[in-house]
C-alpha cells in the first residue's frame, strides 16, 4: 500500500480561530481547546455531542470533551464529508473530523491494471479524515466456493493508495472497502464496482477444470502457476488459479521493456519483503518485482560468468541461491561445454557472489549417457554437456538440499562437501559409493536385492527418484520428491506408454545410519494421468499438513487433452481433497500461496 501526505491539520489555525472565549471563560476555554487537539492528534473522530448545564460536550471515539457552553454557537454535522463545524459565537468556526456513514467520498480514484502488467489488480485512492487502516474484500461470485478475498493493510496514513489484488476477468468485480481506526475498530464501508477486461494472452490455459475441491480441508491460497511460454524468446506468464478455477492474478510482460521475453524457469517465489524473486533465463538475470509486476531490482548473472537455469529463492539469511551453469566451464577433454551444474549464493544487497558450488567437484561427473539416446523421449535425456542438470535448491538449516535431475538428491554443507546421496546406485564409481544411502524396507530392514539397490528394478516398498524435481524437507526431517518416474530404471519411453506414473514420495534418511526408507507414496497408483516426464514439483502445505503434488506436463486429462494438474492430498488418508486440471499447458512450478504478503 502506498502513502502520502494529503490530509494536513493545523492546530495553529485551530487556536487563531477560536478568539470568543471571555475574561471569565478563557483558562476553562483554552483548556478544553488543548484537550481537542490531542484527541485530534490522536487520530480520534468525532462521534456525537450534546449541551449538559454549563457544559458543551463533544464525544470522540475514545473521550469525552467538555467546553463552556456559553463560548459555542453552534455544532453542524455532515457525516458524508466525515467532519462538524464548530462556530463560536463571536462567528469564528473549525472544522473538527467526525465520524461519517459512508466512505464512497473518500474514494478519490480507482485505477485498474495501474502498472500495466497485472490486468486484474486495481489502486483505490483513500483520502481519510484521520488516521486509520484499510480492509479490502473482494467478493467472490455467486454460487463460487472460493472463499472472498480479504485483506487488511498496516497502514494508517490518511493518504492511502489500496492494491486491490484478486478481480476476475471481464467481469463487474464487487469489491468493499472498509474504514477502520488504529487498533482495527471499524468506522463505516462502502462499497464499489471495478470492471476489468478480458485476458488476452495466448499462453494463458486455454481451459481450466476442478474435479475436486473440499474448500474446508484445503489450505488457504491460490494455485500460482507459472507458464513458460512457447519457447525461450516467447514470454513466460505467471498466474493465479483459485478453487473455482478462475484465474485472479496474473503479470503480463508482453510489452515490458525488460521482460518482453523473460524465461522464468521454475517460475515465482515469494520474498520475505512481500516481493517475487525469479530468475530470466533470457537474459541471465535474477529479478525481483512487486505484486504489480513492476522490477524492484535485478542483478545480472552474464557480468558475473553465469547464466541462469531453472530455480532461485530467497534463503533464510536473505541470500539469494539459484541453479546456474558457469559460462567458461568445459568437460575434461576441455573443449567441449558443460552446463546446468553450477549453484550459487548471492548477497542481494551488495550484488555479490558469496559461494559457488560446482557439481562436477562434488559428485560423479562421469556418470552419464547410463540410458539408450536412440530411444524415443532422448532429448529430455542426458548427456555428457548436460550430465547433471540442477533444476533445484534449497536450504536446510545450515546445510542445502539440490535435485540433479540425472544423479538425484543430494545434501551437502555451505563448504561444498557432500552428505549424501538419494540415488539408484548403479554407475557410481568406487569413491562415491560412501555417499549413497541404502535403501531399507518398509519395515526398516535393509533391501537386499542388488537389482533394487542398482535402480535396474523397483521394489514393492522402495523405488529411487527418476528424472527428480524439487526436494523438499518436511517439519518431521523427512524428505519430499516430485519423482518424475523419466527414465525409470534405466529404461526410456514413448511418453504416451500407459506404463509410466510419476509420484510425490517421501524419504526418510538416517544420516548415522546412512539408509534411506520410503515412508510414504502418491501418484503411482494414479498410473499415466499423473505422468509429467519433465518439469512439475511438490510442496508441503503448513497450515493444514497436506501436500501438493503438481506434474506439470503430458498428462492425460480428463477431457481426453493433454496438460498439468494441481492435487492437494491429505497424506494421512491418501485422500485427495483438491484436484485442478490446466488443459493445453506446461508449467515448470505449481505453489499454494496467499495472494496477499504478510506485509503490505
Amino acid at each position: 500500500m502506498k502513502t502520502s501526505g494529503i490530509y494536513i491539520f493545523s492546530l495553529f489555525s485551530f487556536i487563531m480561530g477560536v478568539t470568543a472565549c471571555s475574561d471569565n471563560d478563557e483558562v476553562d476555554c483554552r483548556g478544553a481547546i488543548q484537550t481537542i487537539q490531542t484527541q485530534l492528534q490522536e487520530s480520534d473522530l468525532l462521534k456525537s455531542s450534546a449541551v449538559e448545564g454549563d457544559n458543551y460536550v463533544l464525544s470522540f471515539e475514545t473521550k469525552t470533551v467538555e467546553l463552556p457552553a456559553n463560548t459555542v454557537q453552534s455544532l453542524t454535522t455532515n457525516p458524508d464529508e466525515w467532519k462538524s463545524i464548530l462556530t463560536f459565537i463571536d462567528g469564528s468556526s473549525y472544522t473538527i473530523p467526525s465520524v461519517g456513514t459512508s466512505i464512497d467520498k473518500l474514494v478519490t480514484n480507482v485505477i485498474v491494471n495501474p502498472s500495466g502488467y497485472n490486468p486484474l489488480s486495481a489502486y483505490a485512492v483513500m483520502n481519510l479524515p484521520a488516521l486509520g487502516r484499510m480492509k479490502m474484500i473482494v467478493h467472490s461470485k455467486d454460487g463460487h466456493r472460493t472463499p472472498d478475498i480479504e485483506y487488511f493493510f498496516k497502514s494508517i496514513e490518511k493518504g492511502q493508495t489500496v492494491t486491490i489484488l484478486g478481480l476476475y476477468p471481464d467481469y463487474k468485480n464487487k469489491v468493499t472497502l472498509v474504514y477502520t481506526d488504529k487498533d482495527g475498530k471499524e468506522r463505516a464501508r462502502s462499497t464499489i464496482h471495478i470492471q476489468t477486461e478480458k485476458l488476452k494472452n495466448p499462453n494463458l490455459p486455454k481451459k481450466t477444470n476442478v474435479v475436486t475441491a473440499d474448500i474446508s480441508r484445503m489450505e488457504p491460497g491460490m494455485n500460482l502457476i507459472s507458464s513458460p511460454g512457447e519457447s525461450e524468446a516467447d514470454t513466460a506468464i505467471p498466474y493465479m488459479i483459485d478453487a473455482d478455477g478462475e484465474i485472479r492474478w496474473t503479470l503480463d510482460w508482453v510489452n515490458h521493456p525488460e521482460l518482453n521475453h523473460i524465461d522464468i524457469g521454475c517460475g515465482l517465489s515469494r520474498m520475505k519483503s512481500g516481493n517475487y524473486l525469479h530468475g530470466d533465463g533470457y537474459r541471465d538475470k535474477l529479478v525481483e518485482v512487486n505484486t504489480l509486476g513492476e522490477i524492484v531490482k535485478s542483478w545480472d548473472l552474464r557480468a558475473m560468468g553465469y547464466s541462469f537455469h531453472h530455480d532461485v529463492a530467497e534463503n533464510a539469511d536473505g541470500k539469494l541461491l539459484a541453479t546456474v551453469s558457469n559460462i567458461s566451464a568445459k568437460l575434461a577433454n576441455g573443449k567441449d561445454i558443460r552446463y546446468n551444474d553450477y549453484m550459487i549464493e548471492l548477497d542481494p544487497v551488495k550484488s555479490q557472489i558469496t559461494q559457488v558450488w560446482d557439481l562436477a567437484a562434488m559428485i560423479d561427473s562421469s556418470r552419464y549417457q547410463l540410458t539408450d539416446p536412440s530411444l524415443p523421449g532422448a532429448a529430455f535425456g542426458q548427456t555428457q554437456s548436460n550430465w547433471a542438470h540442477n533444476n533445484a535448491l534449497i536450504g536446510i538449516g545450515n546445510d542445502y538440499l539440490a535435485t540433479i535431475r540425472f544423479q538425484g538428491v543430494c545434501k551437502f554443507n555451505h563448504a561444498g562437501g557432500v552428505k549424501w546421496i538419494i540415488s539408484p546406485h548403479q554407475g557410481w564409481r568406487d569413491k562415491y559409493q560412501n555417499l549413497l544411502l541404502k535403501p531399507l524396507h518398509a519395515d526398516g530392514s535393509p533391501i537386499t536385492d542388488p537389482d533394487v539397490i542398482a535402480g535396474v528394478k523397483s521394489g514393492d516398498d522402495f523405488d529411487w527418484p527418476w528424472g527428480a524435481h524439487t526436494a523438499v524437507p518436511l517439519p518431521n526431517g523427512n524428505v519430499m520428491v516430485f519423482d518424475n518416474g523419466y527414465g525409470r530404471n534405466f529404461v526410456l519411453a514413448r511418453f504416451d506408454d500407459q506404463s509410466l506414473y510419476s509420484r510425490a514420495v517421501e524419504y526418510e534418511v538416517n544420516e548415522e545410519q546412512r539408509t534411506v526408507r520410503q515412508v510414504w507414496q502418491f501418484g503411482k497408483e494414479g498410473g499415466h494421468k499423473y505422468y509429467a516426464p519433465a518439469r512439475s514439483g511438490v510442496q508441503y502445505l503448513p497450515q493444514t499438513g497436506n501436500r501438493l503434488f503438481c506434474p506439470g506436463m503430458e498428462n492425460n486429462l480428463s477431457d481426453g487433452s493433454t496438460g498439468g494438474r494441481v492435487v492437494e492430498i491429505d497424506p494421512a488418508t491418501g485422500q485427495v481433497i483438491f484436484e485442478l486440471e490446466i488443459s493445453y499447458a506446461v508449467y515448470q512450478r505449481a505453489r499454494r500461496i496467499t495472494l496477499y504478503p504478510d506485509n503490505l
